[in-house]
Parts: structure tokens; C-alpha cells; sequence
């Protein structure tokens, strides 16, 4: 699904290239890009995955924990743009983002039955964010400008317990993590600022599970979602809208 939103952005950008950069036009706010920095906000949507890779254990018995479905969230963040070259910007957004993941548990025949049976844990996440991003634009076309962007994102949730619950923490995880991030978007350069959409790629670059909770504990009724479990990643895919 991530993949497939991914592929779509960049026919998307393909096709608006194409269109845009036929015939010179009267530019809009031609020294925008020109100003040593400059600041905006961004607003966006996002769709959060994990990637779950399960032990030997798990494969013997037949046991398999994976989503069940990915549901939207939202960003908000502030930019602070700063001018390094011509084709080069470094850009920071602090922000915060919401989503949320749901996790279900399959059972082989000879294995004791998850909780709650039949029905699917729902993963909350509220990051506070700080991504530093390197931007690379591309030749102005008229009032439209491609870029690509990359770089890293230090990312805490808030929503990560301290506490085994049965109700709302099946797995214990590590709030904080690392991301590497990479994607592309277009600047459409209006009137009085400059909008532009960006899709992103955002990976964790650690384990995030944790296996005991604060005290260095595992209750015996949370063990059997556990043990079953080598790793977690984080990823996303990011849709965002910038006004600068």
C-alpha cells in the first residue's frame, strides 16, 4: 500500500512537468527563493506501518502478528528554510504527528489463544518530531519548481506507556527512534507566497521493541505477544501541503 502511494506521487509529478513547462509565463514572486531564509507551515497527512519480523518460535508454532490495515493521520509543522546555494536549501520542521496502527495476532493450532480474540490492537502514536532535511531544486519552469529532499528525523512518542496494559500496550515499544527520510515534491510559486506538495518515505533505523517494561519486567500474560517477536521498525509515508 505505502509503495503504491509512493509510485502514484511520482507519475503525479511526471505529468504536472510536463504540463507546466510548456510556454514562458509571467513569473510570480520571482526572488522568492532568493531570500537567505525564510519560514512557513505545513500541514499533512500520513500513513503509519510497522514492519514486524518474527522469530523461530513464531515460525514453529505457526504464529503470525502483522496489520491488519493502515489508517490515516495527520502533521502539523513550522519551517524554517535556509538558502546554501542556487539548487540547495536545508530545512528544518519541528512538528508533531498523529496515526495509528492496527496489530492482529494469528495463532497456530497447537499455541494458547491471543487476546482479545477476534479483534485487532489498535498501536497509537504522537510523535514530536524534528526533521532536518537538505533540499535539492531543480531548474525554475515558469511558476513551478520539482525538488528532491532527504535527510534525518529524531522522532518520541508520547503515546508509548511505561506499563504493560491489556487494554491500550500489548508491546512494550521505545519511544524514541531515528529516521532516514527521502521523497520529492513540487513548489507551485503564487501570487503572494508559495505552496508546494511534497510526498516523503520515512524509515526507523533502530529496533524499537522492547521486551520488559520500566522495571525490567515481562507480566506473565503479556509474554505470549512477546515472545513471538524478533523486531519492529517504524515507516511512514507522508503527504504534506507547505505555505511559505
Amino acid at each position: 500500500m505505502l509503495k503504491k502511494i509512493f509510485l502514484f506521487h511520482i507519475i503525479l509529478a511526471f505529468t504536472i512537468t510536463c504540463i507546466f513547462g510548456q510556454k514562458p509565463k509571467v513569473k510570480n514572486d520571482p526572488t522568492h527563493d532568493d531570500k537567505p531564509i525564510h519560514f512557513g507551515f505545513s500541514l499533512g497527512l500520513n500513513m503509519m506501518d510497522y514492519r514486524i519480523e518474527h522469530n523461530e518460535i513464531a515460525v514453529r508454532n505457526g504464529v503470525y502478528i502483522g496489520l491488519k490495515e493502515l489508517s490515516p493521520g495527520i502533521n502539523i509543522h513550522a519551517i524554517a528554510n535556509l538558502r546554501l546555494a542556487e539548487n540547495f536549501d536545508l530545512r528544518a520542521l519541528p512538528g508533531i504527528s498523529f496515526g495509528e496502527r492496527f496489530i492482529y495476532f494469528e495463532n497456530g493450532p497447537d499455541t494458547i489463544p491471543f487476546y482479545p480474540s477476534g479483534k485487532n490492537y489498535k498501536a497509537e502514536s504522537s510523535y514530536l518530531e524534528f526533521p532536518i532535511l537538505l533540499k535539492y531544486k531543480s531548474k525554475r519552469l515558469n511558476n513551478f519548481r520539482p525538488y528532491l529532499i532527504g535527510g534525518g528525523n529524531l522522532r518520541y512518542d508520547l503515546a508509548v506507556k511505561k506499563e504493560y496494559d491489556l487494554e491500550d500496550q500489548l508491546i512494550m515499544i521505545n519511544p524514541l527512534d531515528v529516521y532516514g527520510e527521502i521523497g520529492f515534491g513540487m513548489d507551485f510559486y503564487l501570487t503572494f507566497f508559495k505552496f508546494g506538495t511534497e510526498i516523503k518515505y520515512s524509515f526507523g533505523l533502530s529496533n524499537i521493541l522492547r521486551g520488559s517494561d520500566r522495571n525490567g519486567e515481562i507480566p506473565p500474560e503479556f509474554e505470549k505477544y512477546t515472545s513471538y517477536i524478533k523486531s519492529i521498525t517504524s515507516h511512514m509515508v507522508i503527504l504534506s501541503f507547505h505555505f511559505e
